[in-house]
């Protein structure tokens, strides 16, 4: 955090310590110079708290604070509380452009998904994770799962897990199911400590809103097996429609209707399809995810604040194109769970 020191207008002298990009003076340089006096005036002593790139300050005040009489830096709106700098979330330096395939192979331009994690399981298989906070990530329970069976306990699973963020080992401090995880496929991850957020780092936000429309165009990115079914060395994203439900539902399940037929997946395994849900895909093209690739963000970008959302998380990633659909867990679902288990862990 930086702390910019000004006086009488907010006139900038310098920083608390020297920026090596920008040639400032140090707050307790004897250089700085003072403020020349001012006829029937006086000159005020302020500092003014910033954040570095890829953070942003967070407070009720503007983050001036001015030096009191009993030589105390406090602000106008909250007195000598001081404010936080919180990450950037949704912020991509290099967004991803609307022409790119996972399973056809398009690789990730540089920082287009600082947002995904890649995790390996004990018998070395891959799966997705989001980067949803500084020190949290959202995957699937399944993934979690991958090398255990339902039986085994948290705390003797997060030791056998390992996590990369940009291409880095980050340490897992403790991981935590959905209490109704075999009808909403969501863990979360912990991390032992904060990442430093970067253009290779950075979270996604969690949306206020459903952007699950049918027709939308979101962003899946991952790890997963290619056309081959050999897992990709690369990084790659696909742009994929929100489909209807009902269309999906009968898709794997048959008839919607009072003749609903035996369950047909395609795959052989049959997905989640409840509330907490919504599929995407397309019927025509094979492009789609695969294998390896649950646990990612079903990316949407809103262009009204140039901001970037994960409105799902995917949760059936079998298709690798035989499958018309993925099935993603809805955010918006299980927003309250994630804040709360966030705030009390």
């Amino acid at each position: 955090m930086r702390i910019l020191y000004t006086v009488a207008a907010l006139l900038l002298c310098g920083l608390l310590s020297a920026d090596a990009q920008n040639d400032v003076l140090d707050m307790e340089d004897d250089l700085c110079p003072k403020p020349p006096p001012i006829e029937n005036g006086y000159a005020e002593h302020a500092v003014r708290y910033k954040c570095d790139q890829f953070y942003r300050l967070k407070s009720d005040g503007d983050g001036l604070y001015t030096l009191n009489k009993e030589k105390q830096w406090t602000n106008k709106d909250v007195g000598e509380k001081l404010p936080t700098c919180e990450a950037v979330c949704g912020k991509p330096v290099n967004p991803a452009k609307p022409v790119q395939r996972i399973i056809g192979g398009s690789l990730d331009a540089k920082g287009s998904f600082p947002w995904q994690g890649h995790m390996v399981s004990q018998r070395n298989l891959s799966s997705g994770a989001t980067l949803i906070s500084d020190q949290w990530l959202l995957t699937t329970a399944k993934n979690l799962f991958l090398s255990h069976d339902e039986s085994a306990v948290l705390e003797d699973i997060t030791p056998t897990l390992k996590l990369f963020l940009g291409k880095k080992p980050v340490a897992i401090d403790r991981v935590i199911l959905h209490p109704n995880h075999s009808m909403v496929d969501i863990g979360l991850i912990k991390l032992k400590s904060k990442v430093l957020v970067n253009e290779k780092v950075m979270p996604i936000c969690l949306p206020q809103k459903d952007y699950a429309e049918v027709g939308r165009v979101g962003y899946v990115s991952g790890w997963g097996r290619n056309a081959n079914f050999a897992f990709s060395e690369r990084l790659k994203y696909v742009m994929l429609p929100v489909a209807d439900d009902a269309k999906c539902i009968e898709h794997y399940e048959g008839s919607t209707g009072p003749e609903k037929k035996e369950k047909k997946s395609p795959v052989g395994v049959q997905p989640i399809l409840n509330q907490y849900t919504f599929c995407a895909g397309l019927t025509r093209f094979n492009e789609d995810t695969c294998y390896g690739d649950a646990g990612g963000a079903f990316a949407i970008h809103d262009e009204a604040d140039d901001t970037w959302y994960a409105a799902g998380i995917l949760s059936f990633d079998k298709s690798c194109a035989v499958a018309e659909y993925g099935v993603y867990v809805k955010v918006p679902s299980i927003l309250d769970w994630i804040q709360e288990t966030i705030a009390t862990n």
